[in-house]
């Protein structure tokens, strides 16, 4: 009679099937089980490292390439992150990093980690901001045309936004002119207008001042007879 020397160890379970004998996934090959689901980034290997710099391999953003702007709003996120790259095209990661707070091995398992819903609700939040930003008035660098509008809508406006005005046109009067005297002697640059502007605007500033008269609203007067 032969005796079957396996242990019990050896033997599979009922039902189950007996993978021990069968080779594990080979070095830097995307995990495709892990990156299909839940966790896409679960495929996530280094490339090339350097002290404070590390290139990462992240095949799943071949196939999920709206994931991109998600995953560089939250690396740009994380303390001691200085720097971060996406590249779907490439399917790499660069990131630039503080090596006291962050290490290869972190850097790798805060990629295997994240979620699908946290990659999409970051993008969605990062596409937000961009067209926020976008549409969006600039408020600083133009200052002395935002009192010349103010004007225009409203000519009888009281005698601090006037003066206001006239200073935006002071203003923008000796930036127009500074910058057509320097641009003047360059070849095929158009200084010369910014001289007529800057020239505009000086006349606009001085056309109304309180107590020479009415304030010009751009209409006529009938003369008294």
């Amino acid at each position: 009679m032969a005796i079957d020397d396996r242990s019990v160890s050896d033997v599979p379970l009922a039902g189950g099937t007996d993978r021990s004998g069968e080779p594990g996934p080979a070095a830097g090959e995307d995990c495709r089980e892990g990156a299909g689901l839940d966790r896409p980034l679960a495929g996530t290997r280094v490339i090339h490292s350097l002290p404070g710099r590390v290139r990462l391999r992240v095949p799943a953003l071949k196939s999920h390439s709206h994931l991109e702007k998600g995953l560089q709003a939250l690396l740009s996120d994380q303390t001691g992150v200085i720097e971060a790259t996406v590249n779907s095209r490439c399917q790499s990661v660069t990131v630039m990093y503080d090596p006291a707070l962050w290490s290869l091995d972190s850097l790798c398992a805060f990629h295997r980690r994240l979620t699908r819903e946290e990659l999409e609700r970051r993008a969605s939040i990062a596409l937000a901001d961009e067209e926020g930003a976008a549409t969006s008035p600039p408020t600083e660098w133009l200052q002395p045309w935002r009192f010349l509008t103010k004007t225009e809508e409203n000519p009888h406006s009281s005698g601090a936004v006037q003066t206001q005005v006239r200073s935006g046109y002071w203003t923008a009067g000796y930036i127009s002119m500074v910058v057509g005297a320097v641009l003047v002697p360059v070849p095929l640059v158009p200084g010369i207008p910014l001289l007529m502007l800057a020239s505009y605007f000086f006349a606009k500033a001085s056309v109304s001042k309180p107590g020479n008269g009415p304030e010009f609203d751009g209409h006529a007067t009938k003369p008294t007879e």
